[in-house]
């Protein structure tokens, strides 16, 4: 949120700023503050593409003015006038409104009540997409080998297509498949740098979250799992991983518009905090009856962290072949658990033999595979709210993950 401070000189601006020091660092990163400072006689140089306006004290009735000329030519700008007490009391409050004003507080407010008024117009720009309010997938399988980590790493390919910011995040503490699979497993120094967060050594914020992260292309990155067995456990085992899952998710939604957690299935304090967090649920399913025993056991314990099946959405990947089976699989499933169709409007993924060599080749499933491979997976990125269908130039669509071993 970029916030221009007006007061009536350098004096009055340094203590106007004091308020926002009462909030604590978490909001503070969440509504991302930055600042600039005017007077009364520069500050229609000075606003830009500022979000919000805080009229200091210092400005008395002056204020009222200021506020009528910035609604005027910048509607869009929240304003918020701080006063004195004695001002407040008379009821400045009352014709503030009338000039565009959206609060006023007295100096001497309650800082909770401020931060509060700051969280609700950061909501409002979230909505207006003023803000950049990031997605989260969690993929999950109720039984391995069925293509789970593939579609974390082609969904994160499609998702970056146009332009976004996408992490890929490995919650795979054993085999780590996903970080192997983009050569990135050798990073040590990300992986330490995210077990320092885990045990406490370092304070979790945006600058230290980002050294815990691999780029693997200008707009994709890569969270590998802790370097120590110790810090991968607490993460996932103990319920201490709760409140971190909720810290980390919390900045994941700041930096990236999309995140797609490789849970890898298994289901502990922090993954499923991260389930009941996100915003879907993938769960890749294959045909064999084995695996569809799996899911509806699984399902049980997913519809349980979810509260609801709105927020799931199957991906099939057709080992025959034939996508009719995914219409026998959601009958046979919907019996017991009643998903609404929308959980099933995925295409499935066909086996593509070419892009099934994608692990190592610094490449993904949809920059490996067949032209209509890459369909689907476009098709399924556009059911889940990460990519826009069009018509393009097929030399746009290579992979973005080519330049992986050339870092």
């Amino acid at each position: 949120m970029r916030v221009l401070i007006i007061d009536s000189s350098a004096e009055q601006q340094a203590e106007t700023v004091k308020i926002f020091e009462s909030i604590p660092a978490s909001d503070a990163e969440i509504l991302d503050l930055r600042f600039k400072l005017a007077n009364e006689n520069d500050f229609e140089e000075r606003l830009d593409d500022d979000d919000l306006v805080i009229l200091g004290p210092g400005l008395g009735e002056r204020a009222l003015n200021i506020a009528r000329r910035i609604h005027h030519t910048h509607p869009w700008v929240q304003i918020i006038m701080l006063c004195h007490e004695q001002a407040y009391q008379q009821g400045l409050f009352r014709s503030a409104p009338f000039v565009g004003v959206r609060k006023v507080f007295s100096i001497t407010c309650n800082p909770l009540d401020f931060l509060q008024e700051l969280l609700a117009i950061h909501a409002e720009f979230k909505k207006k997409g003023r803000a950049r309010e990031g997605k989260i997938f969690t993929v999950t399988q109720a039984k391995g080998g069925v293509g789970a980590t593939t579609v974390v790493a082609a969904l994160g390919e499609v998702a970056a297509l146009s332009g976004k910011r996408v992490l890929l995040w490995d919650m795979d503490i054993e085999s780590r498949d996903l970080s192997t699979a983009l050569g990135v497993i050798g990073n040590q120094e990300e992986s330490r740098a995210f077990s320092l967060l885990i045990n406490g050594t370092k304070e979790i914020s945006r600058d230290s979250f980002n050294e815990t992260l691999v780029a693997i292309s200008e707009n994709v990155f890569t969270l590998s799992p802790p370097d120590t067995l110790a810090e991968s456990v607490d993460l996932v085992c103990h319920t201490d991983g709760i409140a971190l899952m909720q810290r980390f998710l919390e900045i994941c939604r700041i930096m990236f518009d999309y995140v797609f957690i490789d849970t890898c299935g298994r289901i502990g304090p922090s993954t499923g905090t991260a389930i009941r967090l996100s915003d879907t649920c993938i769960i890749v399913i294959d045909e064999t009856r084995f695996g569809l025993s799996a899911v509806d056991l699984y399902l049980n314990y997913i519809l349980n962290l979810l509260g609801d099946s709105e927020r799931i959405k199957f991906i099939l990947n057709a080992l025959s072949g034939s996508p009719e089976v995914l219409n026998v699989i959601a009958e046979e499933l919907n019996l017991a658990h009643n998903f609404s169709e929308n959980c099933w409007v995925c295409p499935p993924i066909p086996v593509d033999k070419k892009g099934s060599t994608w692990p190592g080749s610094g490449q993904t499933l949809y920059s490996r595979s067949s032209k209509k491979t890459r369909e689907i997976l476009e098709a399924v990125g556009h059911h889940l709210g990460v990519y826009q269908l069009q018509t393009e130039p097929e030399e746009t669509k290579k992979g973005i993950f080519s330049r992986l071993f050339g870092r």
